[in-house]
């Protein structure tokens, strides 16, 4: 059996959780913490697909917890969910915090779900054999490279890298080259070419 699709919500209006939760939980498994420690003790004990986060909670807010999560999991795709939007304006923090999604909790609630739905497609064609992010994401594995550390080899934020991963986002031709080149393989592999496709990267050093 497919394993379910599985999504985290920290949030600290129980209400918002148990509402995604009733609309989602028959084709997702859905988790969802009220504080910031138990939402965060959860993402390191269990392997999510997408958080669903809430900007204000107790203590810490929307920035400090995805930096805390960050710190052990570069990969988790953050769509963060905020009721204050004045407090934490839209593209301002997009551009400032390490998520992918952006929503505004007095949005139509269907336009909530629509939202959710898209980010789940994202993640799952971002782990499709035949993707740029998915090669990129082996090659840089296998060559035991932190989204960060790679960032700053290309001159660009981890976020970038992380954007590529999901294909969010593409490099230039010029960043398409650098990789290639690090990482020893053909462009034609890294852009999933069909005359490369299936194909083994040569991964032995010089």
């Amino acid at each position: 059996m497919e394993e379910k699709f599985k999504i985290i919500i920290i949030d600290d209006e129980q209400g918002v959780i148990d509402a995604i939760k009733a609309n989602l939980s028959s084709e997702y498994s859905v988790d969802g913490f009220v504080t910031s420690k138990e939402g965060i003790d959860a993402i390191k004990e269990n392997n999510y697909d997408l958080l669903i986060l809430d900007y204000f909670i107790d203590s810490m807010n929307g920035k400090q917890i995805t930096e805390k999560i960050r710190k052990t999991d570069d990969e988790l795709y953050i769509m963060l969910l905020t009721g204050k939007a004045e407090e934490a304006p839209g593209l301002e923090t997009l551009k400032n915090l390490d998520i992918q999604m952006y929503c505004e909790k007095s949005a139509n609630f269907e336009e909530i779900l629509i939202m959710i739905e898209s980010a789940r497609k994202s993640v799952e064609h971002s782990r499709k054999e035949g993707s740029f992010g998915i090669r990129l994401k082996r090659l840089r594995r296998i060559h035991n490279i932190s989204q960060e550390d790679l960032g700053k080899v290309l001159g660009v934020g981890r976020t970038a890298i992380a954007n590529w991963e999901t294909n969010q986002t593409e490099p230039t031709g010029e960043n398409i080259k650098k990789l290639a080149e690090l990482f020893r393989v053909t462009t034609d592999y890294l852009l999933c070419y069909k005359a490369n496709f299936g194909d083994t990267p040569n991964l032995a050093k010089k």
